[in-house]
């Protein structure tokens, strides 16, 4: 309904100023800014750089981000577009396709401890929340739903529950009270479509031994339903 950011994520800037002496003589620049708005985007970082940038002028600033949001634009399409291609290609052979759904800076592999990679050597052909989102429509919720993210992982349950020998595996923090919102919401979503939900707290894990055995019994419980 909305399209905010995670509060905690959005006011880091805020926390690292406030609590990092090394920075005390440092420029730390940290402007509110809206990337949805590029006009307003373009007028805040003017003024937030020329003081640093003696020669800067709007040109080059308007021209800046006119390349950003393009390469922006492009990188994003890639995605999906990759994306596509492998669902396309798990069609094609039959396999089973697991939608890892979580919050962007999961990516880090320092952070989801290779799971992807564990999922592929099961057998499943991996994609995105990001891509299976713009491959369904956004389902109704019992939840106000604020948060860019958990519109993204609701979108892509429906996804899930669309597409024959699809799963969803949510990586939540146990810490995040956000997640809390989302687990109870897409577990309804999933179960509405006869689909197994999935959850890995990834805060709670130093290797992927617990992770196998939660999986690999995904595996066995698909397996016991004909599904993979």
């Amino acid at each position: 309904s909305n399209c905010y950011n995670c509060p905690l994520v959005a006011y880091y800037p805020e926390v690292i100023k406030g609590n990092m002496d090394e920075l005390a003589d440092t420029p730390f620049l940290y402007p509110y800014i809206d990337i949805n708005n590029e006009k307003q985007l373009e007028s805040v970082l003017f003024k937030t750089l020329r003081p640093h940038v003696p020669n800067l002028t709007k040109k080059t600033v308007k021209a800046a981000l006119k390349n950003a949001f393009s390469e922006y634009r492009r990188y994003k399409e890639s995605i999906f577009e990759k994306g596509k291609a492998a669902v396309g290609f798990a069609n094609e052979n039959d396999l089973p396709i697991m939608v890892l759904a979580g919050r962007p800076y999961r990516v880090d592999p320092l952070i989801n401890h290779g799971i992807d990679e564990l999922a592929l050597r099961l057998g499943f052909v991996v994609i995105s929340e990001d891509v299976a989102a713009k491959m369904a429509q956004m389902p109704s919720v019992s939840v106000l739903n604020q948060w860019t993210y958990h519109s993204r992982m609701y979108a892509s349950a429906s996804f899930v529950n669309q597409t024959p020998r699809a799963q969803l595996v949510q990586l939540v923090s146990f810490g995040c009270g956000l997640d809390a919102i989302t687990t109870d919401e897409i577990r309804d979503i999933l179960a509405s479509g006869g689909k197994l939900y999935t959850q890995l707290k990834i805060d709670e894990i130093s290797n992927l031994g617990a992770v196998t055995i939660r999986l690999r019994s995904l595996v066995s419980a698909l397996e016991d339903r004909g599904e993979k």
